[in-house]
């Protein structure tokens, strides 16, 4: 390794202080610093400045909360580049670093005892008339639910071509299960270990008190389209950032990708022992 770029989420790292420690330690150690223009603007020390950070480096270190590291991953993904993650917000699922442990972190990557860490990802697509209207990804999950003034909507879940079930909710979610802790788990669904292959699909708060969420094979094709309601407004949503308006007719197609994200972790540590850590400090 000898690139490591660093992204910065915005208003979390308040005058780029553990921006500047992180980028200070890995210059120390005589690695290449990348960052783009107006993170260098805030740093006090010299680093190399681009327009194309998770092209030209190697590594990215990301600086922020668990949407900040979202963001960078999803960014990351087309080129294959694994994300370290410095936690600067409040649960931290994602982002595993604390801020105490920046400078034992990049000692451990340095000295190449970090780990890479495969993580499923959801091929999105809209279909609308016969055509797709929309493509993206999704790294913890796709979420098509009514607009925040609209009436309840009733949606109908496809695996395979075969009806699955209609929910009248607020919305459903399909996920990862990197992204089980995240809005699916406010929905009500499972936890899932992070390095398993499936989706699951959650309605959220629906009208039928015996509605749960249901596991799918990573090789099935899950879609949703409205069902039955065509004065619904609808939006498709990925991992919170990323968001389509859903017309009545549309149908949302959602796969597993044959390609991965890549998670750097520098920490032997349980998933269930973090999952408890941070479920009882949220």
């Amino acid at each position: 390794m000898k690139k490591v770029g660093i992204v910065v989420g915005k208003n979390k790292d308040i005058n780029y202080r553990d921006t500047n420690l992180i980028a200070e330690k890995l210059l120390e150690k005589g690695l290449e610093v990348i960052v783009e223009p107006d993170v260098k603007a805030g740093l006090n020390i010299d680093v190399t400045e681009t327009d194309s950070v998770y092209k030209d480096c190697d590594l990215i270190i990301c600086v922020g909360g668990d949407g900040t590291f979202l963001a960078a991953a999803r960014s990351a993904f087309p080129y294959k580049k694994p994300v370290l993650g410095v936690n600067k917000g409040t649960v931290g699922f994602l982002a595993e670093v604390e801020t105490g442990e920046i400078e034992a972190a990049i000692d451990r990557i340095v000295a190449g005892e970090y780990q890479v860490q495969p993580r499923m990802v959801l091929d999105v697509e809209v279909i609308r008339n016969g055509k797709s209207v929309y493509k993206n990804i999704a790294i913890n999950d796709a979420v098509v639910s009514r607009m925040a003034l609209s009436r309840i909507i009733r949606l109908k879940v496809m695996m395979d071509g075969e009806f699955v079930d209609s929910y009248a909710s607020d919305g459903v979610i399909v996920s990862t299960p990197t992204g089980s802790t995240g809005y699916s788990l406010s929905a009500g669904g499972p936890i899932v270990a992070p390095d398993m292959r499936l989706m699951l699909v959650s309605p959220i708060c629906p009208h039928i008190l015996y509605s749960r969420s249901f596991i799918i094979a990573d090789t099935k094709t899950v879609t949703v389209s409205i069902a039955n309601n065509k004065e619904v407004e609808a939006i498709l949503t990925l991992d919170g950032q990323e968001g389509f308006p859903i017309e009545p007719d549309d149908v949302v197609s959602v796969r597993a990708s044959k390609d991965n994200a890549l998670f750097a972790t520098v920490k032997n540590v349980n998933f269930y022992d973090v999952l408890r850590a941070k479920i009882r400090n949220t």
